[in-house]
């Protein structure tokens, strides 16, 4: 049996850990060289599952529940030796960099966020070279929603996706398997709407369509390609007063408003993963293996579940004042208070 407080010792590391988060600088914090941090790593199995066992405690009287699906680039600038590490484009920077591309499955209430799973896709390139099955984009999300009911039986779970996920097969499967799935619809999709095919940008053409004054959202029924669908056209005005217009679809009925609130929820998977980025280390893995890469990977999402505990116990109104907090404490008394909230917040549920 797994001990609680070997598990959470890395993820506590890489929490205190102020600089380059290789496994000799992590040495440094407990005067151990870079291979004795390296064995603290568990595998990440075992850290998925204490974060799925976080979610479920940190939740369980919630009715509803979003699960949001987003993939992130993990900048690996000199990973050409590194397993799995490819040219991916970057959309923020507008070019092409070498990179793991991660995607994380988190469970969010809309306040507080667990992590409870994540995979890495691949490049062409690699998937050409290695001949092996690995998963689709489209695979990986459904794992993560299977996780996600067989986490919380019985409670409704909306899963959300943006438009690189809003893929036909996966929108089939969702309405199939009647999930609740809420995601951006690409303006030059082409939906029926009352008889006719149209792009949804056009469908604005129709006056009476478009929200105006203080609607914000108008939610019509489409259907694309043989899938009913509820389409929601949503108005957006931002800091400036400029006004824009998006959509989205979902598999189910929902009032305009709670299409537009579930779908704000991803936002959410989107903050993971700047914050586990800039403040827990999760591109400073330097190791070449795959595996090792993937470990640290799950150990960080676990130091970000920890995180969100100490946010929710200490009443603090975001993640990064509740890391802010847990680095002024030392790694004996981190882990222990760690296996305290854990233990104290799994027995406030039972």
């Amino acid at each position: 049996m797994l001990s609680l407080n070997n598990i959470l010792t890395y993820p506590a590391l890489t929490i205190l850990s102020r600089s380059k988060r290789s496994f000799e600088n992590i040495g440094l914090l407990i005067r151990k060289s870079g291979d004795t941090v390296k064995r603290l790593l568990f595998p990440a199995t075992a850290s998925l599952q204490q974060s799925r066992n976080i979610c479920q405690s940190m939740f369980a009287k919630n009715k509803t529940l979003c699960i949001g699906i987003d993939d992130t680039l993990i900048r690996k600038p000199y990973s050409r030796f590194i397993q799995g590490a490819g040219m991916f484009f970057d959309t923020k920077i507008g070019r092409c960099i070498m990179a793991l591309r991660l995607t994380v499955g988190m469970i969010t209430d809309g306040k507080f966020s667990i992590p409870i799973d994540c995979a890495y896709t691949f490049t062409k390139e690699i998937i050409d070279l290695i001949k092996e099955n690995f998963p689709t984009k489209d695979d990986i999300a459904k794992s993560f929603i299977k996780t996600a009911v067989k986490l919380f039986p019985g409670k409704k779970i909306i899963a959300v996706v943006d438009g690189l996920y809003a893929s036909i097969n996966l929108v089939a499967w969702c309405k199939a398997e009647n999930i609740m799935l809420e995601f951006r619809m690409h303006s030059n999709r082409i939906v029926e709407y009352k008889g006719n095919k149209v792009k949804v940008r056009d469908l604005l053409l129709n006056k009476r369509l478009r929200p105006k004054g203080h609607k914000m959202a108008r939610t019509i029924p489409a259907t694309w390609h043989g899938i009913e669908l509820e389409l929601t056209i949503v108005r957006r005005l931002d800091k400036n007063g400029e006004e824009s217009i998006v959509f989205q679809g979902a598999t189910y009925k929902a009032l305009p408003r709670e299409h537009v609130a579930n779908y704000r929820r991803r936002w959410k998977v989107e903050t993971l993963n700047r914050t586990t980025k800039q403040e827990l280390g999760l591109q400073e893995c330097f190791s070449k293996k795959l595996r090792i890469q993937q470990d640290h990977a799950a150990a960080v999402l676990l130091s970000y579940s920890l995180a969100q505990l100490e946010r929710k116990f200490a009443k603090l109104n975001t993640v990064e004042k509740a890391i802010k907090r847990l680095k002024t404490q030392n790694v004996v008394r981190l882990i222990n208070r760690f296996a305290r909230l854990t233990e104290n917040f799994q027995y406030s549920y039972a």
